[in-house]
């Protein structure tokens, strides 16, 4: 019996040795990339140009800085100065990535005033999402001013600015 022990021992003992012999090993290399992290950066601030008062209405400006009136009235001759709002986007070359614009009313309020209009309706060049195909890319934006029939003349501006938000994909 004791060599039957002994013999099963050994046994085990050399089918443990060969299973180890059988054994395979692999390796995997780690990686990570680094991308240049998304900025955007105002380059030209939104401007609806001149327009006349007494006469309520809106004056939507597209991103290619062009104004349509409803109601209101511009002096051809005296547009003063008409600009979308334009900003730089610059990140890694080939991402692309989501605009976010304002959804809530902008309010402008008179220099040395009380009296305001609202800014709203905001579209931008690209719409929804834009592509960093060289590493940047110009980002315009326009929207609808509404003006009331008894809008006070003067210069109407909101110092704290509305927001664009951009963000990778």
């Amino acid at each position: 019996m004791k060599q039957i022990t002994k013999f099963f021992a050994l046994a085990i003992l050399m089918l443990a040795f060969a299973a180890s012999t059988y054994a395979q090993t692999a390796s995997a290399i780690a990686t990570a990339t680094i991308v240049t992290p998304i900025a955007i950066s105002k380059t030209v601030d939104m401007n609806f140009g001149n327009i006349v008062a007494g006469v309520g209405g809106t004056v939507v400006l597209s991103p290619a800085g062009i104004r349509t009136p409803t109601g209101v009235t511009f002096l051809p001759t005296q547009p003063g100065t008409v600009t979308a709002a334009s900003f730089n986007v610059t990140g890694e070359g080939t991402l692309t990535y989501a605009i976010t614009l304002p959804v809530a009313n902008y309010t402008i309020t008179r220099i040395s005033g009380a009296e305001t209009m609202i800014v709203n309706t905001f579209t931008s060049t690209p719409s929804g999402a834009g592509a960093l195909a060289s590493g940047s890319q110009t980002l315009t934006v326009g929207a609808t001013l509404t003006v009331s029939a008894a809008q006070v003349p003067g210069v109407y501006t909101n110092a704290v600015g509305f927001n664009v938000t951009v963000n990778y994909n």
